[in-house]
C-alpha cells in the first residue's frame, strides 16, 4: 500500500529539482506526479475518495473556472488514452466533474512551483464482483483536453465482494 508523505522538506526537495521527464505536451503547461493517497479496501454500495498531488513544473498559472483550469481526465488502461468515457462510470457518486475527467484542482489557483490536489470520490456499485478496479488518469487542460504530461498515475480500489 503506498502513503502520501507530504512534508515542507520533501515538497520544496521535489520543486527544487525541477521537472526531469520530457517536455510538457502542451506549451506552458508542465507538471510532476507529487504523491496520492492509499489505495482502497471496499465493498458493494460502499463509499470512498482519493487524492492525488501534481506539482506546477510549467510557466502558466492553473486557474479554476478559466480556459487555464487543469483536469485530473478519465484515461484507459493503456494510461495514453485520456479524455475518454470512464470505464468505471457506475462508480460515479455523482461528484466527478463529468464522465471523461474525475476533478479539477481545488485550490483557486496552482501557481508555477505549487503542489495542485485532486479530489475524487466514488461509490461501489451493489453489482460489483470482488477484484482490483484501477482509476486511470493524467491531467489536461480543461479548455482543450490536451494532457498536460502524460504520466500513467491510477488509484485502486479493492473489493472484497461476495
Amino acid at each position: 500500500m503506498r502513503y502520501v508523505l507530504v512534508a515542507a522538506g520533501v515538497v520544496a526537495a521535489l520543486l527544487s529539482a525541477g521537472p526531469t521527464r520530457a517536455v510538457a505536451a502542451v506549451a506552458g503547461y508542465d507538471s510532476a506526479y507529487a504523491g496520492e493517497s492509499a489505495f482502497i479496501t471496499t465493498g458493494p454500495g460502499a463509499s470512498g475518495q482519493f487524492q492525488v498531488f501534481f506539482a506546477n513544473t510549467g510557466t502558466s498559472t492553473w486557474r479554476k473556472g478559466t480556459a487555464s483550469q487543469v483536469n485530473l481526465a478519465v484515461c484507459l488502461e493503456d494510461k495514453t488514452t485520456c479524455n475518454v468515457e470512464s470505464p468505471l462510470a457506475s462508480w460515479n457518486d455523482g461528484s466527478w466533474l463529468s464522465s471523461r475527467a474525475y476533478s479539477t484542482h481545488i485550490q483557486t489557483e496552482v501557481a508555477p512551483s505549487q503542489l495542485g490536489t485532486f479530489v475524487y470520490s466514488f461509490k461501489v456499485p451493489l453489482t460489483v464482483s470482488s477484484g482490483i478496479y484501477r482509476f486511470h488518469g493524467d491531467l489536461s487542460l480543461a479548455a482543450t483536453g490536451g494532457q498536460i504530461h502524460p504520466q500513467g498515475y491510477y488509484h485502486e480500489a479493492t473489493c472484497a465482494c461476495p
